[in-house]
């Protein structure tokens, strides 16, 4: 693999995981109701396993990166966001059971 793509790749895992957290928030705070819409429940499952699996795919290429090259700054600051990101979900989502 590149090594630039090494280290674009995480970041963009980051702000797909992002822009699909900060969607779902705004739908679920708007007044608008997406259940009567066709076809919607396979999009939000879908958006739902990308939200889950960007965090894991961000911090394994992040950590790869790191190992290619780990006096890098970038890398720390992409792998700590990565895992960041990661603990956080995970927090969610077991507060929310």
């Amino acid at each position: 693999m590149a090594e630039l793509s090494l280290q674009t790749a995480p970041i963009a895992c980051l702000a797909i995981w992002l822009a699909i957290w900060m969607l779902l928030l705004i739908l679920r705070l708007s007044p608008l109701d997406i259940r009567n819409i066709r076809g919607i429940g396979m999009i939000m499952l879908a958006a739902l396993v990308v939200v889950l699996a960007a965090p894991i795919a961000a911090a394994g290429l992040a950590g790869a990166a790191l190992i290619r090259k780990p006096r890098a700054l970038l890398q720390w600051l992409t792998f700590g966001f990565a895992v960041m990101a990661l603990f956080g979900q995970a927090l969610i989502v077991l507060v929310t059971q």
